[in-house]
This record gives structure tokens, sequence and C-alpha cells, in this order.
């Protein structure tokens, strides 16, 4: 079996040229790509996430929105109350001390001695 010949190539015989004073600067010819879409370079999975994700997020700034909206009413409706109780309570609490002056016994016998009423000790309660 005999290996096959080797062909030599003798670069002496190729021209090369030497371009001119003119020619000297060769002009490169570019061609204009075009940009590609970037949508085009995403799949479409990709895009079904990206959207889905998106959607979320306005959901849940929508979702926040509502409960600090709801928590804010309750709050002041609560605030609202807490006042309204407060004044009750002011007005209890002016009611018993009138209550306690008038139910002195002091005044009670006093009353009963401009009426003509007779005291008699032993009839005198404590009257709560």
């Amino acid at each position: 079996m005999s290996l096959p010949n080797k062909q030599s190539v003798d670069y002496s015989e190729q021209q090369t040229s030497i371009p001119s004073g003119d020619d000297r600067h060769l002009e490169e010819v570019q061609k204009h790509n075009a940009p590609q879409s970037r949508l085009k370079k995403v799949s479409k999975l990709e895009k079904i996430i990206f959207a889905s994700l998106i959607v979320t997020f306005l959901l849940m700034a929508v979702a926040t929105i509502r409960m600090t909206t709801a928590v804010n009413r309750e709050e002041e409706a609560i605030s609202t109350m807490q006042v309204a109780q407060k004044e009750t309570q002011k007005e209890i609490d002016k009611l018993e001390q009138e209550k306690s002056e008038l139910l002195k016994s002091e005044r009670v016998k006093d009353i009963a001695e401009k009426a003509g009423i007779e005291l008699r000790e032993d009839n005198i309660r404590k009257i709560k």
C-alpha cells in the first residue's frame, strides 16, 4: 500500500498585487444588520412567565391598597367608638358623684327636718 503523493504548492507563482497609491485604503463593505426584535429571542414560555409575574405584581399591589384602606376604616371606627365610650364614662362618673352628694345623710336629715319628719336614730340607715 502506498501513500498518496503530497502535492507541493508553489506560492511563488501566485501574484500578489500591491495596491497603488489611491487604492491603498480598501473599503470594507458593511452589511446593514437590522437588529432583531428582542421579543423574537424570548421563548413563549418565558413570555408567559414574565406576563404572569407582572399580573401577579399588579394584583398584589391592588390587594395591598384595598387591605390598607379597609384597616384604616376599621381603625377610624374603633377610635370613634372609644371617644364615645370615654364621653359616656365621664357622664356616668358625673352622675355617680351627683348621686353620692344627694344621698349624704346630713342632706337627708335637713330635708326631713324641713318637712317636719321626726328623726329616730334607730330608723336611719345608710342608703347606697
